[in-house]
């Protein structure tokens, strides 16, 4: 197959700051055009050029990087407007077989719909409103826009309460698929889990891993039968010192560690050897680093508040719950051989090789019964 995948925002920014990065190879959405390159088909990656690394870098398949107008208006880190979609697609609208776009609220994914609408998919993050103009642009968008020029176009949600959503405005949606998890090879030295858990994240406030470290001290104060229990911290940003600060006053150095930020292969050998992941973000969409964590056939511990908390509860992948505490830790030590056979039946469901060939899977089934 011919693929063209549009993701204008390659990360994630912080109040609307575009970080300036070296490589965009260490994106999601670079791995999934990869495995579709591993597949044998021809794929192109089309960004916003705002996303670009600083410095040149090859890459194994094509990736275009086109200019955003309008940036006060069409914000890069919210809406980016690339005129330069339009042209691409018309050019190619006789030889592409899908159009992969990110969001039905996309001024790119508009442009697909209207040029390929029937060989468009718009892999869907958002399970509510954009909450930009108390939601006014949003709801117009998704009442007017979407239903009367994008309905043709197939939606693939991201989770469960993406696909709830998006089924009030378009009606072609699927059945979720959610981000794939990059395969590591790592030695096989490590046999069963050691007395540890991690968390993954950056050390901002959204996180809430101060949170994390009072319930682990908790835990350890209330079980001392697991006094000898680690908590990993992995991830950096502006809290770090705040963090150190904490761990200090409550005198565990020892049991409270904080990593920084690790390379892939390491991060995910403490996904592999911990007893779980705990997780306990104020504001989340879909984390890669839960099914990063099951991957690894390490069970979660995590509120309600990221998309994936609902796959974690239907799938028993962990615990899922609002004001999860210290009996929920002391809970998952006690069942984490259920926990963790359950997450290996699904890893193999969540890797970017498969979520890959789910997503092409799940659109020529669509097309057919819509043909």
């Amino acid at each position: 197959m011919k693929i063209i995948v549009i993701n204008p925002i390659l990360f994630t920014h912080e109040k609307g700051v575009i970080p300036h990065v070296t490589t965009i190879k260490e994106t999601m959405i670079y791995d999934l055009c990869l495995a579709y390159h591993r597949a044998g088909h021809a794929v192109t990656l089309i960004a916003a050029a705002d996303y670009a690394p600083e410095r040149k870098e090859t890459y194994d398949f094509e990736v275009v990087f086109l200019k955003s107008i309008g940036r006060k208006i069409f914000q890069p880190s919210v809406l980016p407007f690339l005129p330069g979609v339009w042209r691409y697609l018309q050019q190619r609208k006789g030889d592409v077989d899908m159009v992969l776009a990110s969001e039905t609220f996309s001024i790119p994914s508009l442009f697909a719909s209207l040029i390929v609408p029937c060989k468009t998919v718009i892999w869907q993050e958002l399970g509510s409103h954009n909450r930009k103009m108390k939601t006014l642009p949003s709801r117009i968008w998704y009442n007017v826009i979407a239903r009367c020029f994008m309905s043709r176009s197939y939606v693939i949600p991201r989770s469960y309460v993406s696909q709830r959503f998006i089924n009030r405005y378009m009606p072609r949606v699927g059945e979720p698929i959610g981000h794939g998890v990059k395969s590591i090879d790592l030695d096989n030295t490590t046999k069963g889990k050691s007395d540890q858990f991690i968390t993954v994240g950056q050390l901002i406030p959204r996180k809430n891993i101060s949170s994390i470290i009072r319930k682990f001290d908790a835990f350890l104060s209330k079980y001392p039968q697991y006094r000898d229990y680690i908590l990993y911290i992995a991830g950096d940003g502006v809290l770090r010192e705040e963090y150190d600060r904490q761990i200090k006053e409550m005198g565990r150095e020892r049991q409270i560690v904080l990593l920084g930020k690790l390379p892939h292969k390491e991060l995910f050998r403490y996904y592999r050897d911990s007893k779980a992941s705990l997780f306990d973000s104020l504001r989340e969409l879909n984390m890669l680093a839960i099914m990063e964590s099951v991957a690894m056939t390490t069970p979660v511990v995590t509120n309600r508040v990221p998309f994936d908390s609902e796959i974690v509860e239907k799938r028993k992948l962990g615990i899922a719950k609002n004001d999860w505490n210290e009996d929920d830790i002391a809970r998952m030590i006690e069942r984490n051989d259920e926990y963790v056979e359950n997450c290996r039946e699904y890893a193999s469901l969540i890797t970017v090789d498969a979520v890959a060939r789910r997503i092409i899977d799940s659109f020529e089934k669509a097309s057919k019964y819509n043909s």
